[in-house]
């Protein structure tokens, strides 16, 4: 290797260093923050906790615990439906005919391009004459419905690529429309439908306006809301808790990335953005 490869090689090396450096430094911070006083953090915010305060994660965790769980309850749920209304659909779009098939699909791709904020006030109109505001439900069926349009279009294209000897074969053995399709599509799809449970997760998880307009219970409340409210609790008389239930919000998430990379990778490389 020429001595000119050699040196782009360290420079493009020194350059990422560096971004994923800027990229933590805000993570380090928050795990320091979460183990000091408030005089340690207003005194010297870049020194290490002496002594570590561990009991700011007891105090947070005691207050944002229900918040945690109801989001990961929703979470889950909502991603759920979404990956199974999106396999069944994506598998129908990719592998069956039907009069104005791709007319269809192009309405439902059409779906994207509206802003969600301009469907906020109606959504919340129909919920609140359905009797669902102030329910679980508000949040685990508008994510299973907000999600399934872009769930389609992924798992439409990434079953497209699948082989349809697979099928025919099956099908030449006796087996059903609906054992074909759990036995050999969802299967073969796990890749994909990881990838959809994992940015459905994250966008339950993340989403902070449809909760705050739809649920007033406070025992029912997100995560992201919740936070609001715990910091409102504390306020500036004690940063370190506040800096505490923000490390521990962000385990669910953490935790859903360490299991899930393998299968988010997979489907994200093998057609999952492929038209």
């Amino acid at each position: 290797m020429s001595n000119s490869g050699t040196g782009r090689q360290i420079v493009i090396a020194l350059l990422l260093t560096l971004l994923v450096f800027l990229t933590l430094v805000p993570i380090l911070f928050m795990i320091l923050s979460s183990l000091k006083s408030n005089a340690q953090i207003l005194g010297d915010f870049w020194a290490l906790p002496s002594p570590a305060r561990w009991s700011n994660y007891g105090a947070a965790f005691n207050s944002i615990w229900r918040y945690v769980l109801n989001t990961v309850y929703y979470a889950v749920s909502g991603s759920i439906g979404v990956i199974m209304l999106s396999a069944l659909s994506g598998y129908l779009f990719a592998k069956k005919s039907f009069p104005g098939k791709n007319l269809l699909f192009f309405m439902m791709l059409a779906m994207m391009m509206i802003p969600s904020v301009l469907t906020l006030i109606p959504s919340y109109v129909l919920y609140k004459n359905m009797g669902l505001t102030n329910t679980p439900w508000a949040i685990i069926i508008s994510s299973a419905a907000g999600g399934q349009v872009f769930g389609t279009f992924l798992c439409r294209t990434y079953m497209a690529g699948l082989p349809g000897e697979l099928f025919e074969a099956a099908r030449m053995d006796g087996a059903s429309e609906a054992r074909v399709f759990a036995q050999i599509v969802l299967p073969l799809s796990l890749p994909i439908l990881a990838t959809l449970f994992i940015m459905q997760s994250v966008g339950v998880y993340n989403d902070y306006i449809w909760p705050l307009l739809t649920i007033q219970d406070s025992s029912l409340q997100v995560i992201s809301v919740g936070l609001t409210i715990f910091t409102k609790q504390f306020g500036i008389t004690d940063m370190g808790p506040q800096f505490a239930a923000y490390a521990i919000s962000s385990i669910p998430l953490l935790l859903i990335f360490t299991f899930g990379m393998k299968y988010y990778i997979q489907g994200m490389t093998q057609g999952a953005l492929k038209l």
